[in-house]
């Protein structure tokens, strides 16, 4: 053994304990604010260097973070043997050419969702690493957050009881800034860059934690719509759902209402958690049976329910500095081969929720083609 694989997980293997290296390419604001310093925070995880389109920002950030040298160039990153995964920190119209070549370099990858621009780009992504034979992990980095970890744990400690259900509300008035011409509107909804908006791009982070907390959604209904006619892509989404575990599902995401609403709930046949799924400040509110063997009555002559006594819980988690350092520490633990370590946020538990947002862009896209032909 020489002395690299010593000290680095050597890319063709994930079971040698030792220092991961990681290569970051971007350095916008979610670098900067969410998974970034994570690469070199984490245990057992430096952050070898970083390379941007534009040099000077790539410097300026490495100058502030006081990790990582700079790349003059993407081919020199991918040639650089103390990088065993590269994180993808682009807009999703680079997606699909940055991970193929990690993948062709033999290395892990780190890919910022979505995954792709498009289902047909994303199962090119998975078969790129099915055949180099390295991971892919996508970040949907809530999964590795202690919010929700926490939350887990509650749900499948049985608090509330066996879930049956979880209902998402979210909305939020148009921005001015979505009112411009095309090739002036924020990048999250131009298609042509992030491949819809605030649906496909964002809040699919929400559709993957329901995944996580719920299961895995299987089979859903959608109704979309473009009630601003700010941008081409919807705007209004509703969604009824069964996940894998026999929970219903239903949501509803309209970025065209008065203000902006954040409500996640998940219920249960002895309690329910409401929580906020943007602040992450914000306590878990549980609310539970004094008596879980407690029942309700019927009013009389159609009068208000009695219901069962119920009790209310607040629990606090401590936010991160950077909320993306949770599953930035799994992903190192895994690769290095820790015991009992799994990053659950992988590409294909991405992929089933890309599912669901190329299936909203697909119905909206048949609008357009309909009113193009009237």
């Amino acid at each position: 053994m020489n002395e690299f694989e010593k000290n680095h997980v050597v890319s063709d293997t994930s079971d040698t304990l030792g220092v991961v290296g990681w290569g970051i390419i971007g350095c916008g604001d979610v670098v900067e604010t969410k998974n970034g310093p994570g690469t070199y925070l984490a245990e057992g995880s430096e952050l070898v260097g970083i390379w941007n389109r534009t040099k000077s920002k790539a410097e300026e950030w490495t100058r502030r973070h006081g990790h990582g040298s700079v790349f003059d160039s993407v081919e020199e990153l991918f040639a650089d043997p103390s990088v065993d995964i590269v994180y993808v920190a682009t807009t999703p119209n680079c997606h699909k050419e940055y991970a193929l070549a990690v993948a062709e370099a033999g290395k892990h990858c780190y890919l910022e969702k979505p995954i792709a621009l498009s289902w047909d780009e994303a199962q090119e992504i998975k078969a790129a690493f099915e055949k180099s034979g390295t991971r892919c992990f996508v970040a949907h980095y809530r999964r590795g957050m202690p919010r929700y970890k926490t939350l887990k744990q509650i749900l499948d400690g049985g608090t509330i009881g066996k879930i049956r259900g979880v209902q998402v509300i979210r909305t939020q008035r148009q921005t001015a800034e979505e009112m411009l011409p095309e090739k002036e509107k924020p990048w999250r909804v131009r298609q042509d860059i992030s491949g819809g908006s605030h649906f496909y791009e964002g809040d699919a982070h929400m559709l993957d934690l329901i995944a996580f907390l719920a299961g895995t959604i299987t089979s859903f209904k959608l109704e979309v719509g473009n009630e601003t006619h700010c941008y081409q892509a919807e705007d209004t989404v509703s969604l009824a759902g069964v996940t894998e575990n026999q929970v219903m599902v239903s949501g509803l995401w309209c970025y065209a209402t008065y203000k902006a609403i954040d409500k996640f709930l998940v219920y249960g046949d002895k309690g329910s958690i409401e929580f906020s799924y943007y602040d992450n400040a914000a306590p878990l509110r549980v609310e539970t049976l004094v008596d879980e063997n407690a029942v309700a009555h019927e009013g009389v002559m159609g009068g208000v329910r009695k219901e069962a006594e119920l009790k209310v819980d607040l629990i606090s988690v401590p936010e991160e500095s950077y909320p993306g350092n949770g599953q930035i520490q799994d992903i190192v633990n895994e690769l290095r081969g820790v015991p009992g370590v799994v990053c659950s946020s992988t590409l294909d538990n991405a992929l089933n929720t890309l599912k669901i947002t190329w299936a909203a862009h697909l119905q909206r896209e048949e609008q357009r083609k309909e009113m193009c032909e009237k």
